[in-house]
């Protein structure tokens, strides 16, 4: 079977943290909630990889179905927290970039992989949204300003928004605090 790429929507970091939070509020996601449960209950499934190798066809990666059905593809050796991110990323390719997929190539599935061409562009902005989407669905801008100003610890903010340190520390940096 063969896939359609995302292609970017070329918004705004702004415009798609906005969106991010507003499909968070839309499909009732709770900080740090359990995000195979969350998948679940978006109708989606997740399947783990025993072992992700280089020639893996779809290493930490969303497939959406002409109808909208989704699996995302996960290693078994990465974390909870970094698991909770990549989810979160690769829902941002299903929210942000399925419907024009399915728009401009009606009955065709789409496939969005970590593993680009690094020469790819088109593809690289659309990895980025995906990031950008992430990051405000897993860590909202107030709460994660709100739980900045009560301890700004990057071990305190990564426990409660249930990410990596790293991932934290990236959300401080952009929000300029």
């Amino acid at each position: 079977m063969s896939f359609i790429k995302p292609r970017p929507l070329g918004a705004s970091k702004v415009a798609v943290s906005n969106f991010a939070e507003e499909v968070a509020r839309k499909v009732n996601y709770a900080i740090g909630e359990n995000m195979r449960a969350f998948v679940a209950r978006l109708g989606g499934r997740i399947s783990f990889h025993d072992d992700v190798r280089p020639d893996d066809e779809f290493p930490e990666s969303i497939v959406v179905q002409p109808d909208g059905k989704f699996q995302i593809f996960l290693p078994t050796v990465t974390t909870e927290e970094r698991d909770r991110f990549t989810i979160a990323h690769e829902l941002g390719h299903l929210f942000l970039h399925f419907p024009q997929v399915k728009r401009d190539n009606p009955g065709h599935a789409m496939a969005a992989t970590r593993r680009i061409d690094p020469d790819d562009a088109t593809q690289k902005r659309a990895e980025w949204e995906a990031n950008w989407f992430a990051a405000a669905f897993v860590m909202p801008q107030q709460a994660f300003r709100d739980a900045y100003n009560e301890n700004s610890s990057l071990a305190f903010l990564a426990n409660k928004f249930g990410v990596s340190q790293k991932a934290a520390e990236v959300r401080i940096s952009s929000l300029g605090l």
